[in-house]
This record gives C-alpha cells, sequence and structure tokens, in this order.
C-alpha cells in the first residue's frame, strides 16, 4: 500500500485547503440542521401555547355561557331554548376533548369537568304546574349551586392550563438552551478539527522547504559529505535530487582541488628545499670563502626563497584552512615572536627599517600554529609595504582580558575603498609594494580565518602617528 504524494506544491496546498474547510462546511451543515429544528420546535411551541389559550378562554366563555343560558330556560321555560343548552354542552364537551387531546396529556380537571357538565341536565314541565315550579325562586337557587362545582371545576382546570403553559415553557426554554449548548460544544470541536488540520498541512507544506533550507545550511557549514534527500511534494524532491547533483559535482570538484594542491605542494617544496639548501650551505662557506659582492647574492636567493616558501604555504593553508583541527596549548610569546621575526631580518636589515616592539604579555593559551601563521602574514605584509627606512611598530598587551597585538607601520595607507577589501583572498590593493615578490593577495586573508577560527578577529584600525595599522585579537582560553 504506496502513501498518497502530492505531485506539487500547489497540489497539496489546494488539498490541505479543501481539508481544512470540511469541517466549517459540516459545522454549518450542522448548524443549519439545528436552526431549522429549532425553529420547528418553536413554531410547535407556539402553536400549541396559543391554541391551548384560546382553547381554554372559550371553555371558559361557554361554561359561563352555558350557565346563562340555563337560567333563561328556567325563565322562559321555552323548549328551544332547552334544545339550544344540549347543543352548547355537547359543543362544551366537544372543546374539553380537543383540549385534551391538543396537550397529549390526560389531565383528571378535564375529565372530572367534562363528567360535571355532561350530568348537568335541564327539567322538563308538562303541565301548567310544573312551569310555575321551575320559574319559581327555588328553582333559581338550585340552578346556582348545580352550576357551582362546575364553575369551581371550570376555574380549577384554568390554573392547571396556567401551570401546563408555565412547564411548557420551561420546557422549550431547557430544549433550546441544550440545542444550543450542543451547537457550541459541535463548533468548538469543528474548529478545533479545523485547527489541527491547518496544523497539520502547514507542517506538511513547510517540511520540505526547512530540510531543504537546512540542507543548504549544512553545505556550507559542514561541507560536501553528507547525501542530500528531501520529502514531501515530487516537484520539491526533484528539487533534493538536483541539489544532492550539484553536491556530487562540488564534491568532485573539491576533490580535484584537493588532489591538485597535494601535488602543486609538492612538486613546488621539493625544487624549493633544494634551492634553501643550497643557499644556506654556500652561505655557510662550505664550497670555500665567498666574497662581499657573493655573500650579498646568497642573501638574496635566501631571502628570496624564504618568501617564495611562505607564499606556497599561505596558498597551502588557505585551501586547507576549513578542515584544519584547532589545537589549544600555552605558548611563550617571546619565543613564538623570535620564530616570526627571524624570517625577516634579512629584508628588515637590507630596507633598513627601524622595528619598536613593546610586549607587556609573556604567554598566551591558542593554537600556536594559527597564531603564528596569523602574525606572519601580518609581518609579511608590513615589512613588503615599508619603504626603506621605515618604521614597524609592534605592541603586545592585555585588553578586556585579551591578547591584543597591533602591527603598525610607515608607508602609503591603505585606501578607505579597500579597507575592508584587503581581506579577501586576491585582492591586491592599490598601494605600492616593496618586496622583492609580488604578493598572492591570500596573506591577510589567511591570518584573519586563522584568528577568526579561535574566536578571534583581525581588523585594520586607526593609529595615532603612523597610517597602517593591523589590530590582532586572541580571546582568552
Amino acid at each position: 500500500m504506496s502513501i498518497w504524494r502530492p505531485r506539487s506544491v500547489l497540489q497539496l496546498v489546494l488539498v490541505g485547503f479543501c481539508a481544512a474547510l470540511a469541517p466549517l462546511i459540516v459545522a454549518t451543515l450542522f448548524t443549519l440542521e439545528t436552526l431549522d429544528t429549532l425553529a420547528v420546535k418553536s413554531h410547535e411551541s407556539s402553536s400549541l401555547l396559543v391554541d391551548v389559550t384560546r382553547l381554554a378562554q372559550d371553555v371558559e366563555s361557554d361554561l359561563v355561557e352555558l350557565e346563562r343560558r340555563a337560567g333563561q330556560y328556567y325563565a322562559l321555560v321555552d323548549p328551544a331554548l332547552a334544545d339550544l343548552f344540549e347543543r352548547q354542552r355537547a359543543a362544551l364537551v366537544g372543546k374539553l376533548r380537543s383540549l385534551q387531546e391538543r396537550i397529549q396529556l390526560d389531565l383528571p380537571e378535564i375529565r372530572q369537568l367534562i363528567v360535571s357538565i355532561e350530568e348537568q341536565s335541564l327539567e322538563t314541565a308538562d303541565s301548567e304546574d310544573d312551569i310555575s315550579a321551575l320559574t319559581a325562586l327555588s328553582q333559581r337557587e338550585s340552578l346556582s349551586s348545580a352550576f357551582s362545582p362546575i364553575s369551581e371545576k371550570g376555574a380549577l382546570l384554568e390554573r392547571r392550563l396556567e401551570s401546563y403553559v408555565d412547564s411548557l415553557l420551561e420546557r422549550n426554554a431547557t430544549e433550546t438552551q441544550a440545542m444550543i449548548d450542543r451547537l457550541t460544544a459541535q463548533m468548538v470541536f469543528f474548529s478545533l478539527a479545523t485547527l489541527g488540520l491547518l496544523l497539520i498541512f502547514s507542517y506538511w507544506i513547510t517540511r520540505p522547504v526547512r530540510e531543504l533550507t537546512e540542507e543548504i545550511h549544512q553545505l556550507g557549514t559542514e561541507g560536501l559529505s553528507h547525501s542530500i534527500e528531501i520529502s514531501g511534494p515530487e516537484e520539491l524532491r526533484q528539487l533534493g535530487s538536483k541539489l544532492e547533483w550539484l553536491r556530487q559535482k562540488l564534491r568532485e570538484a573539491e576533490q580535484r582541488e584537493q588532489s591538485f594542491f597535494r601535488h602543486i605542494s609538492h612538486e613546488f617544496k621539493t625544487p624549493l628545499s633544494s634551492l634553501r639548501e643550497g643557499a644556506d650551505l654556500i652561505a655557510e662557506r662550505v664550497a670555500g670563502p665567498l666574497s662581499e659582492y657573493q655573500q650579498e647574492i646568497i642573501d638574496i636567493i635566501r631571502e628570496n626563497s624564504l618568501e617564495l616558501q611562505r607564499l606556497i604555504e599561505n596558498l597551502i593553508d588557505y585551501n586547507q584552512m576549513p578542515r584544519q583541527a584547532l589545537s589549544f596549548e600555552p605558548i611563550r610569546l617571546d619565543t613564538l615572536w623570535d620564530e616570526v621575526l627571524g624570517h625577516y631580518l634579512i629584508s628588515i636589515q637590507g630596507k633598513s627599517l627601524r622595528l619598536d616592539v613593546s610586549r607587556t604579555v609573556d604567554s598566551w593559551v591558542a593554537d600556536p600554529q594559527k597564531l603564528r601563521t596569523a602574525l606572519d602574514n601580518i609581518l609579511s605584509n608590513a615589512v613588503n609595504y615599508t619603504p626603506k627606512g621605515g618604521i614597524i611598530e609592534v605592541v603586545w598587551q592585555k585588553t578586556h582580558g585579551n591578547l591584543v597585538v597591533d602591527i603598525a607601520n610607515s608607508g602609503e595607507p591603505i585606501p578607505k575603498e579597500d579597507a575592508e577589501s584587503v581581506f579577501e583572498p586576491f585582492f591586491q590593493s592599490s598601494a605600492k609594494r616593496t618586496g622583492p615578490i609580488k604578493g598572492s593577495g591570500i596573506g591577510l586573508s589567511v591570518a584573519r580565518e586563522c584568528m577568526e577560527l579561535q574566536g578571534g578577529s583581525l581588523d585594520l584600525v586607526d593609529h595615532p602617528r603612523l597610517p597602517v595599522c593591523f589590530r590582532l585579537i586572541c580571546p582568552a582560553r
């Protein structure tokens, strides 16, 4: 059984929209049905109340009319009035039975009133003496006592109907409130269902985009070693496949680049080592004594071979910088500085440069190789861009818990438009370089990366006296 996969983000959005809309449609239908039921019940209740009230009023008026009709008969002793009395009595009994059927309840008050009305009959007269007897005062008193129980039962029925109407209104109010509560619960349920579906489909829609973003972020931070796989709609999975294809191509290019640097560094270092070894042997007069002019030539060869070695190492360090692990350990700063300075003593002496060093910090915990590389490149930059007879000033100090090294030099100032670009790889400033070999443009970039890998920084700052000053900051460990 395969899981359904949308072919596009648009299809997924439409499906999610319809799915989220479905509970609202169902809720609307339930609401309409509830309102329709409520309207029907309200109509039925209103009709019942109207009918019961009207019938109750008719029964009350008919009882009065029936008693009046009986009084007329006894006063006039007219057979036509007796017939009219019987018809009104039968009609009244019919209304009471209709009332009992309408309220769908067997009330004893109605039954008792019906029995009392049916038992009530008129006396007939067969002679003149009977007629005189019917019209006597005693007969009228007998009529009043005969209809008195019927009136009492009518009043009792009226009170009973009022109680019934009140209970009916209360029941309708209870049922209406129950419907409203049920409708509210349904609306809450369907609203939560809609919200849940919206959250599910929002997650389903945004998850592939987040995965794609994370994969791109990992490519930039963790390198090209992990494979890329994107789930979700077909078009995003195809995009993930394209990104994986690009990753593989970039990894192949990276591997070729690493292979190239490994070979080129070997090819450069082998003849360079022979050149330096030969120059050192000649400088040490192993092959015989040297004249002053020959010694100057050998010094130039040694100086340029050291500069060439530094350029090659910068190129290799720049390529390998992201993959190098940090190793923090205590460092004697005077020893480290002497090692770095030793590479440039010939150039400093040859250009008659004045070097002022002020150091108030003796040791520090850092990565020695990274700190040495950064200092080497900054000092090389200062030596190469300082004119003959110029000044290089180096200040070591501890500021706000950090090691701060300022290396400033005289010469041409760096143009403001180049102030940040000088740290970009292979950028060449318009300032005039006086060194023997043209720089590669990656020395300052390598130096900044060496410090940033340790959590520090390297920036071009203002100096109170000299036009160029680089500030190296190494945080405490």
